[in-house]
């Protein structure tokens, strides 16, 4: 399931023009060496505002990147060990072993990766606390935009692909369209 889902998600990114756009949005950037200082200069009050974010901020960037570089991991690996006879006559039992301790430590790795990193920024941030729905909705309102990606949000204006709201339910807080 893993590979099929890499394989599927490497083909969106390349025959697809959302794909392929999503792909850049994703590529790092020199910013995304500059960005995590001027975060720090502003959490210890030395800059007057925090720095403005566009689609993915650098944190979004180095989590999607360990994504892949996990998915790419485990799945070779994960061969290696499915096919256990003909790998070992390839890679000799040496090179055997070595896959089955990087495919254990790379699932360590990644089960505390989500535990401790991406359940902090999608659930425990006080900023998305009780938890941030784009995960159940994909959508994200206008509000939390201007927040955590006001240079998307401009862009988006710009080109004028902003969706309206649907009408806030009694009792809920409007906070204009979603995005």
């Amino acid at each position: 399931m893993l590979i099929a889902a890499g394989l599927w998600h490497a083909g969106y990114l390349g025959l697809t023009p959302k794909g392929r756009r999503l792909f850049l949005d994703l590529l790092p950037r020199w910013r995304d060496v500059t960005d995590p200082w001027k975060v720090l200069s502003y959490n210890l009050g030395f800059a007057p505002e925090k720095p403005k974010f566009g689609r993915f901020s650098y944190v979004e960037k180095a989590e999607y990147w360990a994504l892949i570089w996990g998915t790419m991991l485990m799945g070779v690996t994960g061969v290696v060990l499915w096919f256990e006879n003909t790998s070992m006559g390839l890679l000799t039992k040496l090179g055997f072993d070595i896959s089955r301790t990087v495919h254990f430590y790379e699932a360590i790795l990644a089960t505390l990766a989500i535990i401790v990193w991406h359940f902090y920024f999608v659930i425990f941030n006080p900023d998305v606390y009780p938890m941030n729905l784009a995960w159940l909705t994909g959508r994200v309102s206008e509000r939390e935009m201007q927040e955590d990606h006001p240079l998307e949000l401009e862009r988006m204006k710009k080109e004028g692909t902003l969706s309206a709201a649907p009408p806030p339910k009694p009792g809920e807080a409007d906070d204009g369209p979603t995005i």
